[in-house]
């Protein structure tokens, strides 16, 4: 039996990349989540989560391979995630 030795799919940069990504989306999925146990009403509870839904598909679906969608994420979302920690956007 042979073994045979594979490259590996992604380079370490982008697997680094990838984990950054998910991590970001999870501390931005868990800022909506405060922001929904502190929602004044159910409207706008209800409000958040909507914004948090596609966040939590997202962050199930991204893959190290998709390289443009990781290179997004990190350059756009920690000014998201600044906002909603700070409560001063709705998306």
């Amino acid at each position: 039996m042979s073994h045979e030795v594979r490259p590996p799919r992604w380079t370490a940069q982008e697997m680094d990349d990838f984990e950054r990504a998910r991590a970001l989306l999870s501390a931005l999925i868990a800022a909506y989540s405060a922001r929904i146990g502190r929602a004044p009403n159910r409207e706008a509870a209800a409000v958040l989560r909507a914004e948090r839904a596609p966040l939590l598909e997202e962050r199930d679906k991204l893959t190290a391979g998709d390289r443009e969608r990781v290179a997004e994420i990190l350059r756009e979302m920690p000014g998201r995630l600044e906002s909603v920690r700070d409560g001063s956007t709705d998306a």
